[in-house]
């Protein structure tokens, strides 16, 4: 099987499994937005942003390690394991300590537990899972997903319509979801047999070496994808944070291909590191990335207002002028996650964490001088900027690993007629003919590429049908 069918066909099984339980997800946004009060649907998204931040902090990383570590060495898969999951559990314990100063914030001062709950159980989770992806049961790593999503909508369900729970209803829901799926993964992969008795410290200190300079990098991603809460919750409100948090559910839609996709190309960038094609493979697959979720967002951009009075509650509506540039920012998110694994494949993750930082720094800068001003759009545009910087920093950084070929008309062309999509649309150029025309120009502009892949796509169906 060569290296484009084989990632055709690890994306098809991601795909298959984990789109249907995203979708499922993304509908249930109203479901939620009818029993949770804007102010509350902030505050959720502030502990589950909280959190996020905790994970890869306390865990030193230790999942990407997990997940690298085993692809390349199947003699030592059970060091792996247990290394991994000694060092989360060890370093949950510790997290604990921080109490002291979590309840001087206010926010946090009765969900404290609640962080601590989702930090373990996202850990073990997390673990468990890439474990599963890194030794070649790709198939279970996509069936947890689809699990994770229909336990908690079950549990939602029950205690948030049913038992009026409210936060606490949502937050046993994550909780309890991650601990079952993560177990489920555990006996149903047999990863039982691969626990040893006692820590190999010294291939500890490998896996740490390589983890250990994905923290800052991972801290530093957190600022750009998530900060953006705690910064409109203390500028601005709670309130304005559940407006946020909603509007992000939009671009999730794109997200979702593009993390389906990464679960695949991952692997794919890993095993390729060193063959002497690597700059056409990697051009011909970013291609293929930027036509999918660039049309796939303009499309978005036409019938956005009339998804979101259909996804959302009334009080939730007048978020919608964030999602644009959100949507920009989730693209540029995708193509700088694409040259990251440039530095994974290469094992120079210091690179990972330089341009993360420039990133960084661009959208906090640009958030304290936008939010007071436009509001919520002004954290929209200050995370597509972010995002923007780091893929270009990136783009320049990582020519010296593969020669990536950025195509003025299947590339810089449509990325900037998605751009004057997203401006007309944020500051209040509604008009529909003009967003379906500019949408027919992109469609244009990829032409190309569409009928490769099309074609691509009917040969491999031929041959399984031939098969």
């Amino acid at each position: 099987m060569n290296k484009y069918n084989k990632l055709a066909k690890n994306t098809g099984i991601f795909f298959i499994a984990n789109f249907g339980s995203k979708v499922l997800s993304f509908l249930f946004v109203r479901f939620y937005t009818e029993l949770l009060s804007v102010e509350e649907y902030g505050i959720i998204d502030l502990l589950h942003t909280t959190a996020s931040l905790a994970v890869p902090i306390i865990t030193l990383c230790i999942t990407e390690a997990v997940l690298r570590f085993s692809i390349d060495d199947e003699t030592n898969r059970g060091k792996i394991l247990t290394n991994g999951l000694f060092t989360a559990v060890l370093g949950n314990a510790l997290f604990v300590f921080t109490a002291p100063l979590l309840v001087k914030v206010e926010a946090f001062s009765d969900n404290i537990m609640w962080i601590y709950l989702l930090s373990v159980s996202n850990s073990v989770y997390m673990i468990t899972s890439h474990f599963a992806r890194g030794i070649g049961n790709s198939k279970l790593f996509a069936l947890s997903g689809i699990l994770h999503t229909i336990f908690q909508i079950a549990l939602n369900i029950i205690l948030l319509a049913g038992l009026s729970l409210g936060i606490k209803g949502y937050l046993v829901a994550s909780v309890l979801s991650n601990f079952v799926v993560a177990g489920y993964v555990f006996f149903r992969g047999n990863l039982y047999r691969y626990i040893i008795k006692g820590i190999d410290k010294k291939y500890l200190k490998a896996m740490l070496i390589y983890a250990i300079p994905l923290v800052p990098n991972s801290v530093f991603w957190w600022i750009m994808q998530s900060s953006n809460r705690y910064m409109i919750t203390f500028l601005l409100s709670a309130t304005h944070n559940g407006l946020y948090a909603v509007a992000n559910k939009i671009p999730t839609l794109i997200t979702t291909i593009s993390s389906i996709f990464f679960q695949a190309w991952q692997i794919s960038a890993v095993e390729d590191a060193n063959s002497d094609d690597r700059a056409k493979f990697y051009t011909n697959i970013f291609q293929i990335l930027s036509s999918l979720i660039t049309i796939a967002s303009s499309g978005v951009l036409i019938i956005l207002q009339p998804l979101y009075k259909i996804l959302t509650e009334e009080s939730y509506y007048s978020g919608w002028t964030s999602v644009p540039f959100l949507l920009c920012a989730t693209i540029f998110s995708c193509y700088a996650s694409f040259l990251g694994t440039n530095y994974v494949a290469m094992k120079k993750t210091k690179g990972v964490f330089l341009t993360t930082v420039i990133g960084a720094v661009v959208n906090v800068s640009f958030n304290f001088l936008l939010i007071p001003y436009v509001g919520i759009r002004g954290t929209a545009i200050s995370t597509f900027l972010a995002f923007f910087v780091t893929w270009l920093v990136r783009a320049i950084d990582t020519r010296k690993f593969v020669k990536i070929e950025y195509s003025p008309i299947q590339f810089i062309i449509p990325t900037f007629i998605l751009l004057l999509q997203s401006i007309l649309l944020t500051f209040g150029v509604e008009t529909i003919l003009l967003q379906i025309t500019l949408f027919i120009v992109i469609v244009v502009c990829y032409i190309r590429s569409l009928k490769t892949l099309i074609g691509d796509g009917i040969n491999m169906l031929k041959k399984k049908g031939g098969k």
